[in-house]
């Protein structure tokens, strides 16, 4: 088996376009909300509402996607933080109480608001995350917001601070690193890895191309370069959110979390060693959007391709 080629298939049938129907009730619902907040709070906020998660980031899959949103508030808006939140939370619970698409309760989460709508059949989670200003009239020059933390369990409430552009922006033109990223997302929901935080996904591999003095060509290597570097590095690693240095985001996993991910990762390697058709249990192809067909006809294009090139890339990467 060519496993870059059937890698390739996997990102394929997993592409946001194969659910562009779907996608545009959902958009149009995420608008409704939007909407909805810029009536209740317009003298309060500083723009409309900004999209966030991974669709904003162009590293969603289509079997587990997000349409979050970011309301940025102006730094008088509220006397506090957790005043802000509530007011958000209230607002959306009151608002869409009777709408039908509304499957669960409203929920107060850590830094949002979370609302789950059913459309056709089929549910879509949205966080409504609202954020301050740090100083007046700060966030059009910084995007910067402060967010209020919610408590849980032993551990209080608190702030932290954000930059959703700057987010988006780490991942914005390294269309190699998005689709590792996205490979390994699909490894995460086929294996129910809640734990591994995409964030945290996104971080480790951007450090893992950082790290390496050549980068492979081909998926496979490119994979297999990123989850050696995780194998070996994921245990010790310091990563820290680019928008808050206080925020270290490899201190959100456990020390068991983070031995349990390298042996993932060690067991995907050598199974796929032992075995290229291995590489289809860790990263399967999404059956409903996969023609092998044509995905044949892709795989003896592709190899012609690589023929009349010549150009083999050896890895020296640094771990």
């Amino acid at each position: 088996m060519n496993k870059n080629n059937y890698l390739a298939s996997a990102l394929e049938s997993h592409r946001m376009s194969h659910v562009d129907d779907l996608l545009a009730k959902y958009i149009e619902k995420r608008e409704i909300v939007k909407d909805a907040l810029q009536t209740k709070f317009k003298d309060q906020i500083v723009t409309r509402a900004i999209n966030s998660g991974s669709y904003a980031k162009h590293d969603a899959i289509n079997t587990k996607f997000d349409l979050d949103l970011c309301q940025p508030f102006k730094r008088n808006a509220f006397t506090t933080l957790e005043e802000m939140a509530d007011a958000v939370y209230d607002f959306l619970n009151e608002e869409f109480e009777d709408d039908d698409l509304v499957k669960y309760k409203t929920r107060k989460q850590r830094v949002s608001t979370g609302i789950t709508f059913v459309i056709d059949g089929d549910e879509i989670q949205m966080d409504v995350v609202p954020g301050r200003e740090l100083l007046a009239d700060d966030y059009a020059q910084t995007n910067r917001l402060n967010l209020h933390v919610r408590p849980k369990l032993l551990q209080p409430a608190s702030t932290t601070q954000t930059n959703i552009q700057e987010h988006i922006n780490l991942v914005k033109g390294k269309n190699a690193e998005r689709s590792i990223v996205r490979l390994l997302k699909v490894w995460k929901t086929n294996k129910n890895q809640s734990r591994v935080k995409s964030f945290f996904v996104e971080l480790i591999t951007i450090r893992a191309f950082e790290n390496c003095t050549e980068i492979p060509t081909g998926l496979w290597e490119q994979l297999k370069m990123v989850m050696e570097y995780i194998r070996d590095n994921v245990e010790t690693i310091r990563l820290v959110d680019p928008a808050n240095s206080n925020n270290v985001v490899s201190s959100t996993m456990t020390d068991s979390e983070k031995y349990n991910l390298h042996l993932d990762m060690k067991q995907i390697l050598e199974m796929v060693e032992l075995n290229d058709e291995n590489l289809k249990i860790y990263f399967p192809v999404n059956d409903d959007f996969y023609n092998e067909e044509e995905e044949e006809a892709k795989r003896k294009q592709a190899a012609l391709n690589l023929s009349r090139s010549g150009v083999i890339s050896q890895p020296w990467c640094n771990r």
